[in-house]
């Protein structure tokens, strides 16, 4: 069944959740997406891994020598942040631009396997989001992209659509009750950053006017 929300629709979403022990095989294999989701789960604590940025980098390092689009833009990420690493704005935008037109060719190479295709679609979503590299900030544009990657079970786009998009009205209309459905839903997977927040937004949630 449907319950059609304006933009968001709760539908039946089946969050991707991945065994690393299987991934570091792939990974050993030179599998590109593997070496991302590895960086990835140290970055943000996903997938069971705890928070260890020196890790996070190690693997975004070998997935960029392996020339893997997610695995770049993620090395900028780290070097814009300092995530890790010194933070660097100059390496950053170069990674950044060496990564944009990889990751449009990605998702338009994986436009058969949605799943996959959101990992890309990802990526791309923060472009538009924090305006990187050459890309003009478009939080609508980010939240369309952020929004077809929840869909298809990305954790993370699942996460941030409860605890940043819908919650304070980002490129869509705020709207608490679908906050809450997201990042319950982040938090139901055991993702660490969901159930925190959900403790921080549990007030205003309780309040909703149903």
């Amino acid at each position: 069944t449907r319950i059609i929300k304006q933009k968001g629709k709760k539908m039946k979403i089946k969050p991707m959740i991945f065994d690393i022990e299987q991934l570091k095989i792939k990974a050993s294999q030179k599998d590109k997406l593997a070496h991302y989701l590895i960086a990835r789960s140290y970055d943000s604590e996903e997938n069971g891994l705890p928070k260890d940025l020196k890790k996070a980098v190690e693997w975004y390092t070998k997935g960029y020598l392996l020339d893997d689009a997610k695995c770049t833009y993620g090395l900028g990420a780290c070097y814009y942040f300092g995530d890790g690493v010194n933070k660097d704005e100059k390496q950053a935008y170069q990674l950044f631009i060496k990564a944009y037109k990889n990751l449009l060719q990605e998702i338009e190479e994986t436009k058969e396997n949605k799943k996959i295709q959101a990992f890309s679609k990802f990526c791309l979503g923060a472009y538009y989001y924090f305006g990187l590299g050459d890309v003009q900030k478009d939080e609508r544009m980010a939240f369309q992209l952020i929004y077809e990657c929840a869909q298809e079970g990305h954790i993370a786009a699942i996460y941030d659509l409860g605890a940043n998009f819908f919650y304070y009205g980002v490129g869509t209309e705020k709207n608490l009750e679908l906050s809450q459905y997201y990042l319950q839903m982040a938090a139901n997977t055991g993702l660490p950053r969901a159930l925190k927040k959900l403790k921080e937004y549990q007030y205003e949630y309780e309040n909703i006017r149903r």
